[in-house]
């Protein structure tokens, strides 16, 4: 009677499935990558959007039960609003058309590279009055970083609405 021979069983792999492996997680860790460069300036921008939408109906709110309410370029003050990276949000006590470091209530760093820019009518700082009214000051927020764009339109009532943008809006 013929002995049949049994293998032993393998456990390892070879040299070609290892390698092909590696290739394919090199590939997909690329592909990968590139979507998360992508996501993360997106979600920068979103985030940086509905929190300054938040900041603008809470101080035309803050407007309506305390009396007036501004939202300034928190690096350059609120004599002269530019592009910034910093938001602040305070109640003017004194009238003098500034928030002293006792006025401001609120205060925001925009997130990444993600910067804003205020295209508007008139004005420097945006001010509420006691109404909720914006005395005339439509114009947007524009929210951008090199990947994408947001844009907060404000109305001549002081009504803000989100819209989306381009992030050659911001030049």
């Amino acid at each position: 009677m013929a002995r049949h021979y049994q293998r032993p069983q393998q456990y390892g792999l070879t040299l070609i499935e290892i390698l092909t492996s590696i290739t394919i997680i090199g590939v997909l860790s690329v592909c990968a990558s590139y979507a998360w460069n992508d996501i993360i300036p997106r979600y920068q921008v979103r985030t940086a959007t509905m929190t300054l939408h938040s900041l603008i109906r809470q101080a035309r709110a803050g407007a309506i039960t305390d009396g007036n309410r501004m939202i300034c370029d928190g690096q350059n003050g609120c004599n002269k609003f530019e592009e910034t990276q910093q938001v602040w949000m305070g109640f003017d006590r004194n009238n003098d058309g500034n928030l002293n470091a006792s006025e401001i209530i609120e205060h925001y760093q925009l997130p990444g590279q993600t910067r804003l820019i205020w295209k508007r009518f008139k004005g420097n700082a945006l001010v509420f009055h006691n109404k909720g009214n914006s005395h005339f000051q439509n114009g947007s927020f524009y929210l951008c970083n090199p990947v994408a764009a947001r844009r907060i339109t404000m109305n001549w009532i002081g009504r803000p609405r989100v819209e989306t943008a381009k992030p050659e809006d911001c030049d």
